[in-house]
């Protein structure tokens, strides 16, 4: 089933501009990883304290870290906070991204100087039976073991079950419910008296409870996996529920996202986590057979760690970072009218060449040079000057602005590769002469998170 991810962009999307070092030679890149503390190995699966973020928004400029060490903050993504918040609040409304968390080595929530952990991307909402239909979100699938029961199916007589999702089985009409008073399967609820499976005495409406992740509708709202209110089976509550980690989160057997040198000092009077800097990555399945790695390098992460219902979770949290630019050029195939974004173009398509640089204020490069136009980021990475992005289409058609020319921050410049008339190398993906991207400046994001607790669940062989 296709999945939309309008926040996408508003989860990770931002820039602007600031100076950089002078010598690439002397000064090292910004974000060196802290070597790995001495404590218990990650081994996914054997954490003690597993959580789900739980929310997660744009925070404001005051909420970034000093990434580049000038004294200010930095988080250019809080231009288009406003834009995103909506996205964001109905991705996690209806499940569409859920990152879980593993602590290991941090058996209580108390000062530690080792901390290690990882984070994956999970699902809840279910398909099994490849009906096309999600469980657990609002009029969602009722029985995720037979793909012909599914909202908007025909109603099939005399088979005692709720086929269209509706709550009832065998109804007369959707105003008269069955008058059927058989219990054939003796849960002391007949289809006349609201039991909308009389085939499942684990099925049978009235005060029974729904059963987070059997793929049924236990009390006969007409959604498995979820009740009316939407409060029962929440993997967002203080009650932990199942989630699945799927396979993407790992490479040859490891965690792709993993802090390995965390500490939790005392700060307020409460145990704070700091970890990083290291690389922050989620790879998210858009549609059938395409998935979108969106990767944060350099990413800070701070929290207070607190005690919910006698778990670790995470509150007050902030993961801080920068998009580069050849991360941004690979995100493609994104619809967000709002700011101009085709799915033909990338985000660094809409960031240095359309509409998103000037909702964010990108400052240009200055007037009366070659490149005028061209728009640069706001962290320099690799502290040799800040590197700029162009469209060398001077047509003023900014519907139609794609990024052509990306200019290093030592004045290298480098064109994308065309033949016939088709990009088959984008400038973006150059390398230096180690071998190295040329270009890993970026874009400042920040975002406020919190967490709640979970148990995580193997994905399927």
């Amino acid at each position: 089933m296709s999945r939309s991810l309008p926040w996408t962009l508003a989860a990770f999307a931002l820039a602007a501009a600031a100076c950089g070092g002078d010598d690439g030679d002397t000064l090292p890149p910004l974000f060196e990883p802290k070597p790995e503390c001495m404590g218990d190995a990650i081994v996914p699966f054997a954490g003690v304290q597993q959580q789900v973020i739980s929310f997660l928004e744009i925070g404001s400029t005051e909420d970034g870290f000093d990434l580049d060490g000038d004294g200010d903050t930095d988080n250019k993504l809080a231009g288009v906070g406003g834009l995103a918040s909506g996205p964001i609040a109905d991705s996690f409304k209806d499940y569409s991204l859920l990152i879980p968390i593993e602590m290991f080595d941090f058996p209580t929530a108390g000062v530690d100087a080792c901390v290690k952990f990882a984070l994956y991307l999970g699902s809840y909402k279910t398909d099994g039976d490849a009906d096309g239909e999600d469980t657990a979100v609002e009029s969602g699938d009722c029985n995720d073991h037979d793909n012909a029961i599914k909202p908007g199916a025909a109603e099939r007589a005399g088979n005692f079950k709720d086929d269209d999702c509706d709550g009832k089985a065998d109804e007369i009409s959707d105003a008269m419910p069955s008058t059927d008073t058989m219990d054939r399967d003796a849960d002391g609820v007949t289809m006349a008296a609201g039991d909308c499976d009389d085939t499942n005495n684990m099925i049978r409406g009235g005060a029974f409870a729904e059963i987070c992740g059997d793929g049924l509708d236990n009390d006969c709202d007409g959604v498995a996996d979820r009740n009316a209110a939407g409060d029962e089976c929440n993997p967002y509550d203080a009650t932990p529920d199942h989630i699945s980690v799927d396979p993407l989160s790992f490479e040859a057997g490891e965690p792709v996202v993993k802090f390995t040198s965390g500490e939790v000092t005392m700060v307020g009077g409460k145990p704070h986590l700091t970890a990083g800097p290291s690389l922050f990555a989620v790879t998210i399945p858009v549609s059938d057979g395409i998935a979108l790695t969106l990767k944060i390098t350099g990413t800070t992460i701070e929290a207070d760690v607190e005690n919910v219902g006698g778990r670790v979770t995470l509150q007050n949290g902030r993961l801080g970072g920068v998009i580069d630019a050849r991360t941004a050029d690979t995100i493609r195939g994104l619809d967000v009218s709002q700011i101009g974004l085709r799915p033909e173009d990338s985000l660094l398509d809409a960031l240095f060449g359309g509409s998103v640089g000037i909702i964010l204020a990108l400052p240009s490069l200055p007037p009366g040079g070659p490149h005028e136009n061209c728009r640069t980021p706001d962290i320099d990475v690799d502290r040799d000057g800040l590197e700029a992005f162009c469209d060398t289409n001077l047509d003023g058609d900014t519907a139609t602005k794609l990024v052509d020319l990306c200019i290093d921050g030592d004045g290298t410049e480098i064109k994308d590769e065309i033949t016939n008339g088709v990009v088959t190398k984008h400038c973006s993906e150059a390398l230096d002469g180690s071998g190295k991207p040329r270009f890993p400046d970026g874009v400042s994001v920040e975002l406020n998170f919190r967490t709640a607790p979970a148990d995580l669940v193997r994905p399927a062989p």
